[in-house]
């Protein structure tokens, strides 16, 4: 069980872990390494790709987080939707014009 204030803070963290695993499965996910090879007297460059992450593990993990924020969102409209906040104001003063 969460707060609705801890339910919104993980939200934000969540969102930004999201962000970041997007980030990461739109990059290359690729290391680049280059030797420089005398062949003939000449220079050549060769290019060698290893895969830091398997993008379907990427995609499995994002999906993982935006099932869960679609959960804690649904649950903290819930709560809200119950909660009342006792407070006193005169709406009618407050927005109305300046005269």
């Amino acid at each position: 069980m969460l707060t609705i204030s801890e339910g919104m803070v993980l939200q934000k963290t969540l969102n930004q872990r999201k962000n970041d695993l997007q980030r990461v499965r739109d990059a290359n996910l690729v290391d680049t390494r280059r030797w420089d090879i005398l062949q003939s007297g000449q220079e050549k460059e060769r290019t060698e790709i290893t895969a830091h992450y398997d993008p379907k593990v990427v995609d499995a993990k994002i999906t993982e987080i935006e099932t869960a924020l679609y959960k804690l969102d649904a649950a903290i409209k819930k709560a809200n939707a119950i909660s009342k906040i006792n407070i006193e104001i005169d709406l009618d003063k407050l927005l109305a014009p300046i005269q």
